[in-house]
């Protein structure tokens, strides 16, 4: 993962992607680009926490650590291939807006179930598509799990993110746990130590002769169907 050590790098991968056009290309709009692991539906969403796309900035950044398009910084990114809506091609997507600044990233399309083994054994490549799901909304199950060294959902082992999201793990005081996550989620942002892409939205086609009640996370629920 050397490549990932480097901030710059890392401030550059993140700040070369442009989510918006991911989400209007490839999703037709069915999806909400998010800065943090964090969704809008989350007790600990912060909206005042931004990543800008800046991919001028990000060629800025490569080139103080040596690198450019002619000289790219190289790595290996690894990811599923229609396990999730548009995932390879989100990810051919992202390589190309990467090759512009001066990242070359090779694709390496494995199963889901590879991904597991490989993060049980902190063996992932530096870069992976991953997805997850939050069924209570609380920043441990997202952010807390996903970035928490010790935890077997995480292959980043930063002391210093273990240091910072130790305590929260039994604090009493609900508004403090949550302000401490929210710190967390923006010193991760600042730090680029993850690039979140975007929650994906889940359209629901229907006729005109059912009532249909949509859950908050776009999830269909057929006990609230009613005849119209």
């Amino acid at each position: 993962i050397e490549a990932m050590l480097d901030k710059n790098v890392r401030q550059a991968a993140v700040m070369a992607v442009d989510k918006e056009l991911l989400v209007k290309r490839l999703l037709r709009g069915y999806g909400q680009p998010i800065a943090t692991l964090e969704t809008p539906e989350y007790t600990a969403f912060d909206a005042s926490i931004k990543v800008e796309h800046n991919p001028e900035k990000a060629k800025e950044l490569l080139a103080a650590s040596g690198y450019s398009p002619k000289k790219p910084v190289k790595f290996t990114i690894q990811t599923t291939k229609g396990f999730k809506p548009k995932d390879y091609e989100m990810i051919q997507a992202i390589v190309g807006m990467w090759r512009k600044v001066g990242i070359e990233a090779n694709i390496e399309v494995y199963e889901i179930a590879k991904h597991y083994e490989l993060r049980a054994a902190d063996k992932l490549a530096p870069a992976a598509f991953y997805n997850w799901g939050n069924a209570i909304g609380d920043p441990t199950t997202s952010t807390g799990f996903a970035m928490y060294g010790p935890s077997p959902h995480s292959v980043w082992d930063s002391q210093d993110l273990i240091d910072m999201i130790n305590p929260l793990w039994g604090e009493k005081d609900e508004a403090k746990r949550i302000a401490g996550w929210k710190a967390v989620d923006k010193y991760i942002a600042e730090q680029a130590y993850v690039l979140p892409l975007m929650q994906y939205a889940q359209p629901i086609v229907h006729s005109k002769k059912v009532n249909v009640v949509q859950h908050v996370s776009g999830a269909l629920l057929p006990a609230l169907m009613t005849p119209a």
